[in-house]
């Protein structure tokens, strides 16, 4: 596996506003699986960027170490595990949602490869209320960098 770039707290806010602008102009132009992994990826980048400033770190490095030290998993694509680090875990809850032909659950920290890969879920409903509630927090996030 390769080494995760050590990019820095303002460039993962830029990615945060990068990706959460895509995500609300692109409705009319790109899939609704494309926007939820921008959602995703934009609700993700800004978690760190808030948890860095929050230990007052500024690298990518920095919190993978925090994060191993501290026994967390906030270090990777586990937004779960994010929402609990800024103490907001218990207003925005992300639960799993369930897939159809392949069965079984995707959890928070998986969410990413299910709109990647474009995999077919079986509640769309609970799908679309992940949706709202990643949005819910990037509202929260954009509020706070």
């Amino acid at each position: 596996m390769s080494k995760q770039l050590n990019v820095t707290r303002n460039e993962l806010q830029k990615s945060y506003k990068n990706h959460y602008t895509l995500y609300k102009y692109g409705e009319n132009t790109v899939s609704p699986k494309a926007r939820r992994l921008l959602l995703f990826y934009a609700v993700e980048c800004g978690l760190k960027s808030l948890i860095l400033k929050n230990l007052g770190k500024n690298t990518y490095e920095e919190l993978r170490m925090y994060s191993e030290n501290n026994q967390l998993r906030i270090h990777g694509h586990d937004i779960k595990a994010m929402t609990r680090e800024v103490g907001i875990d218990h207003i925005y809850s992300l639960k799993k949602i369930r897939l159809m032909n392949q069965g079984g659950n995707v959890s928070p920290e998986r969410f990413n490869e299910l709109w990647r890969y474009g995999v077919t879920v079986e509640d769309e409903e609970g799908e679309k209320n992940v949706e709202i509630t990643l949005e819910d927090i990037a509202k929260w996030i954009g509020k706070r960098l």
